[in-house]
């Protein structure tokens, strides 16, 4: 008995140390996925050489302020890293997480190619492109699973509509992206890639940041246990 108190006291006292690390991710992801949001809005706004239902958000990088872009991307990444460190326990949802952090980051450290280039990429651009895709079809799966398993879940109760509709937005998004992207490349390039984008990755940032203010699952508990810590809202 005196052993089993000893366990319950140190695991209550874990869950307190790790309160304030499950504050600083949320805050971590929620910086990093509204300067994702400025630098691409920014982007669109000071770099007027492209027409921005045409052209992808990357493709920016080539034009004189490029660099908001690299920024917003690298900005994508952590966001979504932190939220995946308050996501422990969420199983291969949680990987795919990390997953799409990666290959944001890849994404930005290898720029893509100038519009009008797509039958003669360079090294950059193909790098770039399967960052993307990966990237992309990673996390709209992680998003739909995430959103099943939470929505069971009462911690999550107050965030599961929106998630659910976000979830479903994005879903359908990204399959119009598909389609938009696969005209652009072999049919009338005519649909608009670069509007179908932006709503997708609009879509994407916005149940990241609802996901990142809910509660922090920090770490397992102990063997014998029914799940991980749950910090909380406050956390």
């Amino acid at each position: 008995m005196a052993q089993t108190q000893v366990t319950h006291e140190d695991d209550v006292a874990e869950r307190h140390r790790n309160l304030p690390l499950g504050a600083m991710s949320r805050t971590f992801s929620l910086t990093g996925f509204t300067i994702a949001i400025l630098s691409f809005v920014v982007s669109d706004m000071v770099n007027q050489g492209y027409d921005p239902v045409d052209e992808t958000i990357s493709r920016y990088v080539n034009l004189p302020h490029g660099w908001l872009v690299t920024v917003g991307l690298l900005g994508f990444a952590a966001g979504t890293a932190a939220l995946a460190t308050r996501t422990a326990g969420s199983g291969w949802g949680r990987g795919l997480l990390w997953l799409w952090a990666g290959c944001a980051l890849v994404a930005a450290i290898f720029p893509a190619d100038p519009p009008g280039n797509w039958s003669n990429p360079s090294l950059a651009e193909s790098v770039h492109g399967v960052a993307a895709w990966v990237g992309l079809l990673a996390l709209a799966i992680a998003i739909a699973g995430l959103t099943l398993r939470w929505r069971r879940e009462p911690a999550w109760a107050s965030k599961a509509r929106g998630l659910t509709v976000l979830a479903w937005a994005s879903s359908v998004a990204f399959v119009l992206f598909v389609v938009a992207m696969a005209d652009a490349m072999a049919f009338t390039h005519t649909a608009p890639l670069g509007l179908a984008e932006r709503v997708l990755l609009g879509l994407y940032l916005l149940w990241l940041a609802l996901a990142a203010t809910g509660p922090a699952r920090i770490r397992p508990l102990a063997a014998g246990s029914e799940g991980p810590v749950t910090a909380g809202d406050r956390a």
